[in-house]
């Protein structure tokens, strides 16, 4: 099979997939810690950005809020903690359906009933998204197509049985096949833009994640944002960048061992955002900023917040929650990795905190 078809499996099957298996894959004893798992500041800084693009739309946003692969609801819990008065509703879409347990313990737990009580599960798309469409690490998430380009030809990565292992389970590995004229017309036109590429020079396609955006994006009315790890296609098909950019998590560690575990590991590539930039034009939104994650977070008052919270002063205990502020804000760390994109459909955005702040931290120019 191809090999985001066995990513697909891998990670979304509804007994065997790797987010079947609810909150047991995050913090510090899963696989991976989250923004939001690192400190709630993360989710409050956010909730006042979508609060100040409410308030400040005055011709139809409505405010209503659709969460994208929630997680453990953390970022939902912290969002609805800073503006839940705004919020009208709360919708969390998250097709794997293995965490709504979790997720509606934690709301349940940490907010008060009035504000719990606006948050509701789809567990399909609905015919629109009339509101704010948010997503933390999701687009990383979705499967990728893995090429190879060399001097004779395009190749294509394919997962199947190895014949050649004596042993008495199956055991799987990845061939590279002809590639399909679809794949092999996007490597070409990579390598025209971004070559010349050493061979073989082995990248991905991040079409699942193009085409979500593109859906979304169709069936919006009002703002779309994004975070996630990722570059521009320049740097992303960059010749320095020959074994592209998918990786296996596994108890905090990153390997290339993607036929490991499966199931019991997580896959995740990072995000072309050019190419997303490419899905939020053709689907007819309109780009409203894109920055890195430290300049959003600083410019809608991270700090401000740290400030003002007793436990981050403390001079003893205070440590790890510096840390944490560190990691997110930090060049070394999430800070220049992590980017966010913000896109528009029918209404455009209105002036204010979030519009002034990707002016001035704007690097749409790279897209």
């Amino acid at each position: 099979m191809r090999f985001d078809e066995f990513m697909r499996l891998a990670l979304y099957h509804p007994h065997y997939g790797y987010y079947s298996r609810g909150d047991r894959i995050f913090g510090s004893e899963g696989d991976f810690i989250t923004a939001p798992g690192l400190s709630p500041l993360f989710g409050q800084t956010l909730g006042r950005a979508l609060g100040g693009l409410m308030e400040g739309t005055s011709d139809g946003c409505k405010p209503v809020i659709y969460e994208f692969g929630a997680g453990d609801g953390r970022l939902a819990c912290d969002i609805l903690s800073a503006i839940g008065g705004q919020v009208e509703k709360y919708n969390i879409i998250d097709l794997s359906g293995g965490l709504k347990e979790k997720q509606a313990e934690r709301i349940q737990r940490e907010l008060p009933t009035e504000i719990a009580s606006k948050v509701n599960w789809l567990h399909e798309l609905p015919d629109s998204f009339d509101g704010i469409v948010i997503g933390n690490e999701l687009l990383d998430a979705l499967p990728v197509r893995r090429f190879a380009w060399t001097n004779d030809a395009v190749l294509e990565t394919f997962v199947t049985v190895d014949d050649a292992q004596k042993s008495p389970y199956p055991q799987l590995t990845c061939i590279d096949l002809p590639a399909a004229e679809d794949i092999t017309e996007f490597a070409k036109q990579l390598l025209v833009k971004h070559g010349p590429w050493p061979s073989p020079y082995r990248s991905e396609w991040g079409l699942e994640a193009r085409a979500w955006v593109q859906t979304v994006t169709q069936k919006l009315r009002g703002f779309a944002l994004m975070i996630d790890y990722g570059r521009d296609a320049e740097h992303y098909y960059n010749h320095t960048q020959n074994q592209g950019f998918l990786r296996a998590h596994s108890q905090h560690v990153a390997h290339d061992g993607f036929l490991e575990g499966i199931g019991l590991q997580d896959l995740t590539c990072h995000v072309d955002f050019s190419g997303i930039y490419e899905s939020i034009v053709y689907a007819g939104g309109e780009l409203e900023g894109y920055c890195t994650q430290s300049a959003f977070l600083r410019h809608h008052g991270i700090l401000d917040l740290a400030a003002s919270d007793a436990q981050f002063l403390d001079p003893l205990e205070g440590g790890a929650h510096r840390q944490a502020i560190n990691m997110l804000l930090s060049e070394a760390e999430m800070g220049e990795t992590f980017k966010v994109i913000c896109w528009s459909k029918v209404i455009p955005m209105p002036e204010g905190k979030l519009h002034t702040g990707f002016i001035q931290h704007d690097l749409s120019h790279l897209l």
